[in-house]
């Protein structure tokens, strides 16, 4: 006995335009999804930078030198501010500070920025000289902390404790 194969030629196939479409819409959705995930497309532009305060130095009684670290990405002063408060205690008013420096009106405590680059953005090595007041009881002796935090989000970039010894 002889078997006999027969070819089945199916006319319901897929035209070739209708697939050439097909793939060129797959490719421009694929690329669509790769660059989204590579530009991080929907992020909110207002992330926290993260960074470091590398060491305290006491200048004086009265005088502490704070060295930056990396802060990554790159942050201006201008984005910045920075808060001083006891360890416990009540807060002593929030301090925006620029690349110029400033020290409040309304507080005792100062603080100084000094910008090493010129380039007015927060870069290794540049340090804050935050100076209190001896006469203010609160300030004589104790645990600070100093936090450099972003102004779009409130969020801390870095923050350091310092004694304040008598």
């Amino acid at each position: 006995m002889k078997k006999t194969w027969s070819v089945r030629r199916s006319r319901e196939a897929v035209s070739p335009v209708i697939a050439t479409i097909l793939m060129v819409a797959i490719t421009v959705v694929l690329a669509a999804v790769l660059y989204v995930m590579v530009m991080g497309f929907g992020t909110t532009g207002n992330q926290t930078p993260l960074g470091s305060l590398t060491t305290v130095t006491k200048l004086s009684p009265t005088t502490y030198k704070i060295t930056f670290g990396v802060v990554s990405p790159e942050t201006k002063y201008e984005q910045c501010g920075a808060r001083i408060e006891p360890v416990a205690g009540s807060l002593v008013p929030i301090t925006t500070f620029n690349d110029a420096g400033v020290t409040p009106s309304d507080s005792v405590v100062g603080i100084d920025v000094f910008d090493l680059g010129g380039d007015e953005k927060i870069s290794v090595g540049d340090y804050l000289v935050v100076t209190t007041d001896s006469a203010w009881a609160g300030t004589d002796a104790g645990d600070w902390t100093i936090t450099v935090y972003f102004l779009a989000t409130g969020g801390s970039i870095a923050s350091e404790v310092f004694t304040v010894s008598a």
